[in-house]
């Protein structure tokens, strides 16, 4: 009996990385985005993933924080690029992805529906849908 009980607890102790890999918090830490622009930190409010910019490149221009130029909403320009939130409504499916959010550009101003998944080689695969069109950036840790 108490081989048994060693057996299947070496048995899971061995299994714990495969298990905490697969829980939905692979995606959460600090990601660099596909231009090495900025970094963005993804974090888990109950079962909702979100994102927002924790380092920028060039976080100042003339001397000011850089703000958030391009928001197709006038009243927004004004908010700072550093501490955005970009990702949001991320929920985790049974499936590996994470789907339902939505990922804000700052370059052109809008939020698009969104997918997430880890890839193979850890990197964050960011598909972004625009219409029928679909674009796959990816980030790295």
């Amino acid at each position: 009996m108490r081989t048994l009980l060693w057996t299947a607890l070496l048995g899971l102790c061995m299994n714990a990385p495969l298990l905490a890999a697969t829980n939905g918090d692979e995606i959460l830490g600090s990601w660099v985005t596909d231009s090495g622009e900025s970094k963005v930190e993804i974090v888990r409010n109950g079962a909702i993933y979100s994102g927002k910019i924790v380092q920028l490149k060039e976080p100042e221009r003339d001397g000011k924080p850089v703000h958030d130029v391009n928001n197709k909403n006038a009243a927004l320009r004004e908010r700072p690029l550093l501490g955005l939130e970009i990702l949001s409504g991320f929920k985790r499916t049974s499936n590996g992805l994470w789907t339902g959010g939505t990922a804000y550009s700052p370059r052109k101003g809008e939020a698009y529906p969104a997918e997430l998944s880890v890839t193979k080689d850890n990197t964050l695969d960011v598909k972004v849908k625009d219409g029928i069109i679909t674009k796959h950036v990816f980030w790295t840790r």
